[in-house]
């Protein structure tokens, strides 16, 4: 596959890969939000998110660790130049190749070269703050087989979000890096509520839980530059989503008390793996 799919405010929900009608398992293929926000709208009572990652398994995030202002920089100008100059776009999905264990590597991926070299460069940068199983998950050496990798970016105006969700579970497989440039924004992340343990709704890999932390909802502040990692319970039983306003109330630095942080132009990377047959387009629904 190597194609690219640019995505305006008119989407709809029969866009590719958007096709569980669930609005919690759903790609938010349609993008940000248009509905956005005001001053007025902002909840003077509420708490304000953390700035250190839930205790949710499989989330790795570590708010000091960002990526060099000039390789941010960078992305989000050839992001802004490349895809946004249209007005009307506030979305695109591209897409890599999948890759035989047998199969020599190429210089062509199939990704733009400026995602690829991304990528490189997050192997080296996440490497420190992941498992060894989570980081090869998400970068499996070059003698092993991997499936094609689609890489979504939104563009958010303040005042925009996205809906709570999960990824498609039928899409895309484990291993979810996410990307924040431009701008902070708060995340928060809903469990996914199902038949008792909602482990036995999801086919999907289950993580020792320990304490309880299902009935919470934990909202967190995703700084410029950050990056965010989803696997095993966090990508398949937790909700994520952004919600639409202009400021986001966060705690202090040193946690002693919270302040209104403004949002500003904001544009967020996200790579994910394709699951088997997920690029073929007008088969059956499953």
């Amino acid at each position: 596959m190597d194609y690219s799919d640019n995505t305006s405010r008119a989407s709809t929900p029969d866009s590719l890969f958007d096709d569980i009608s669930d609005p919690v398992f759903h790609d938010a293929v349609s993008g940000p939000s248009q509905t956005r926000s005001t001053d007025g709208d902002v909840d003077l009572e509420a708490f304000p998110a953390h700035r250190e990652a839930p205790p949710i398994p499989g989330l790795y995030f570590e708010p000091d660790v960002r990526l060099p202002v000039e390789l941010a920089k960078e992305t989000m100008d050839e992001c802004l130049e490349t895809y946004f100059k249209n007005s009307n776009v506030n979305q695109v999905m591209l897409f890599g190749r999948a890759k035989r264990g047998d199969q020599v590597e190429t210089s062509n991926c199939g990704l733009p070269k400026f995602l690829q070299s991304l990528l490189d460069d997050l192997e080296g940068f996440l490497k420190p703050m992941l498992p060894q199983k989570t980081h090869r998950l998400l970068f499996p050496p070059p003698d092993e087989a991997v499936h094609a990798r689609q890489a979504i970016i939104n563009l958010y105006h303040p005042g925009e979000g996205i809906s709570p969700h999960v990824d498609l579970l039928r899409r895309f497989g484990d291993g979810i890096i996410g990307v924040s440039l431009g701008s902070g924004c708060v995340m928060n992340f809903c469990h996914v509520p199902g038949d008792g343990d909602a482990s036995s709704s999801l086919d999907a890999p289950s993580a020792c839980p320990g304490p309880d932390i299902r009935d919470k909802r934990w909202d967190l502040y995703l700084p410029e530059r950050s990056v965010l990692v989803l696997s095993e319970d966090a990508r398949y039983r937790w909700t994520h989503g952004i919600e639409r306003r202009t400021k986001d109330l966060v705690k202090s630095e040193d946690a002693r008390g919270r302040q209104w942080i403004d949002r500003s132009l904001r544009i967020s990377i996200t790579f994910r793996w394709l699951l088997p047959g997920a690029d073929i387009v007008g088969g059956e629904d499953i």
